[in-house]
């Protein structure tokens, strides 16, 4: 067939297998660009010419990279399911039998590590058989970022941005930005045995591997060097043939632009790559093409930052920033760099907060009236709702669906039971929907159109919960979540401290709830009220569903006991806490 990786003509071999998940027909409701960025999702198997390095690509939202050495098999990024790995898995036998001796995790993301449980098991981790490398944050990460954390309204978010609650087509997901698509089925963990610092030199099954610290898309980024090989796998620091995602908006913390440049000229710039495979997109042959790109790359990155800099000490404003800071056209028409998944006008937003903080120096915003407060007064103004909706019919009309959005987001907010607004800003969000290529940009105005609409279906939201996940996590990671279902207004004044032993962790952990905050420690507070003995597993029912229910029926079943107190006390001290709750957050009609 005809090339289809990048760069240099020879160096890497294309072997297709399957069908392409995305859309890639022309239609009304898709850009042309989007639908090209499609074309090249393809699913097959890259072979590095010689170097017995391999990418199964198209399968996922990454992309598996296999070196083959003397007596087995290293993987970089696992699929975001086992499902999904299970399909790599099938090409990954075409290519070799051996045994997989190493499998590398780019970074928490679980786009980079869900699907492991296709390849190894858990066991072949704790005994050594097959080392799992990953930055010594990994693990932290996965706990604050899901159930430890801000996990649940991300995954909310997340279920807008990537698209999942949407079909394939015209009217719905058409990539997922830097693949084919990003639905999660079987969720998988394999804890880490082999942790990176700031680098790591080993060799396995023959193959001498340099693995660096490189903070960009992800703070515990890591990205492979094969010197033999003179192949470099380059993570997500490279996010694929697009802009990088600067900042994400189903929410991240503050991603760094300078951190992120700085590590491609720290981390990859220096070494002689011949090949660079990323863990989205396709390949990329020659030595001078690798370089060109990281030095676009790293470039577009610091043009975006400096620029926004250099405005904002001007003292423009975010909504000014984006009218001002583009791409030139030398970067802008980068095969690497297309607004498909990151986006030049959300990244100079980000950068502004990152770098001053949600203030705008106008001194009116530091107590604005509440938001709801304020579109109340804004409609009666204009003369009430329904010259609010006849105005935000007629923008929508002569095509100016952003302002017909803005001004019928007012009634929304101040009765979401007006089917008819609610309406006409869903038919408004799905208009701008079908004009931008950004998959993530795409997403969110589709998912949220069907929010307001009535017509999503919330069957298939992402459950950052799965079970093989929580197994991963430490006992006291899981009583830590409950910081964040105190209610204050029910703890009120009162100190209560417990323990708790988990047993087949071998963890001790101290439960404080004082002014309205529950402190953990490890060890047991010198006043506990209680002290518990309890599985890991009765910790997980206790978290997810009825704690105290729970806690009897161990209890009653001789899984768990009391060395002090009892269940009176810990129905006192379980009170203080909301329940796990089920409920599906709206975003859309606030």
């Amino acid at each position: 067939m005809d090339k289809y990786w990048l760069g240099a003509d020879a160096g890497i071999t294309f072997t297709p297998s399957g069908e392409n998940t995305a859309y890639t027909d022309n239609a009304d409701t898709v850009p042309p660009e989007m639908t090209q960025h499609s074309r090249t999702m393809n699913p097959g198997v890259f072979e590095i010419t010689g170097k017995g390095v391999y990418q199964i690509f198209g399968y996922a939202l990454s992309a598996l990279t296999v070196v083959e050495g003397d007596d087995g098999l290293i993987l970089i990024d696992p699929p975001e399911d086992v499902e999904k790995g299970k399909r790599q898995l099938v090409e990954l036998r075409k290519i070799s039998d051996k045994p997989i001796k190493a499998v590398l995790y780019s970074h928490w993301h679980t786009d980079h590590n869900a699907g492991v449980k296709a390849f190894i098991t858990q066991e072949q981790a704790d005994s050594g058989e097959v080392l799992v490398i990953a930055h010594r944050d990994f693990m932290s990460n996965i706990i604050s970022n899901s159930i430890s954390g801000d996990g649940p309204i991300i995954a909310v978010r997340a279920d807008y941005s990537l698209g999942g609650l949407l079909e394939v087509g015209p009217k719905g997901r058409v990539n997922g930005g830097l693949g084919p698509d990003f639905i999660m089925e079987t969720m998988s963990l394999v804890t880490p045995n082999t942790l990176v610092d700031d680098r790591l030199e080993l060799t396995v099954a023959g193959v001498r591997m340099e693995i660096f610290w490189a903070p960009s898309e992800a703070i515990d980024e890591i990205v492979t060097w094969f010197p033999d090989l003179g192949v470099l796998q380059s993570a997500e620091v490279i996010q694929g043939e697009s802009f990088p995602n600067l900042h994400s908006i189903r929410g991240s913390r503050y991603r760094d632009p300078q951190a992120w440049f700085t590590s491609i000229d720290k981390n990859l710039r220096p070494l002689p790559a011949e090949v660079m495979i990323p863990s989205h997109g396709r390949p990329l042959a020659g030595r001078a093409e690798v370089a060109k790109v990281l030095t676009d790359y790293r470039d577009a990155i610091s043009y975006v930052y400096d620029q926004t800099l250099r405005w904002i000490n001007k003292g423009y404003l975010p909504d000014d920033l984006v009218e001002r800071v583009t791409l030139p056209a030398a970067l802008a028409e980068s095969e690497w760099l297309g607004n498909f998944y990151g986006g030049v006008p959300h990244s100079v937003r980000q950068i502004y907060v990152g770098e001053l903080g949600w203030f705008n120096a106008d001194p009116t915003t530091l107590a604005p009236l509440n938001i709801r407060e304020s579109s109340k007064r804004y409609v009666a103004l204009l003369g009430g709702r329904d010259a609010v909706f006849g105005i935000a019919s007629d923008a929508a009309r002569d095509g100016d669906h952003q302002w017909a959005a803005e001004l019928v987001s007012h009634l929304v907010r101040i009765n979401r039971d007006d089917t008819e607004a609610r309406l006409l800003k869903a038919d408004a969000l799905r208009a701008l929907g079908y004009q931008t290529p950004n998959s993530n940009w795409r997403n969110f105005y589709l998912t949220a159109a069907r929010e307001l609409d009535g017509t999503i279906d919330y069957s298939l939201s992402i459950e950052i919960n799965a079970p093989d996940q929580i197994a991963a996590m430490p006992g006291s990671a899981l009583l830590a979540s409950l910081r964040f279902r105190i209610d204050p207004e029910v703890a009120g004044t009162t100190t209560f401290a417990a323990g708790v032993h988990v047993l087949d962790t071998d963890e001790t952990v101290g439960l404080i709830v004082r002014n309205g905050v529950l402190e953990v420690t490890d060890s047991v507070p010198a006043d506990a009220r209680f002290v518990l003995s309890v599985p890991k597993q009765v910790v997980v029912g206790m978290i997810f569903l009825d704690a105290l229910g729970v806690l009897k029926k161990a209890v009653d079943g001789g899984a768990a006991h009391f060395t002090m107190g009892g269940l009176d006390e810990a129905a006192t001290f379980f009170g203080f806490f909301e329940a796990h709750s089920g409920e599906h957050i709206t975003l859309a009609d606030r």
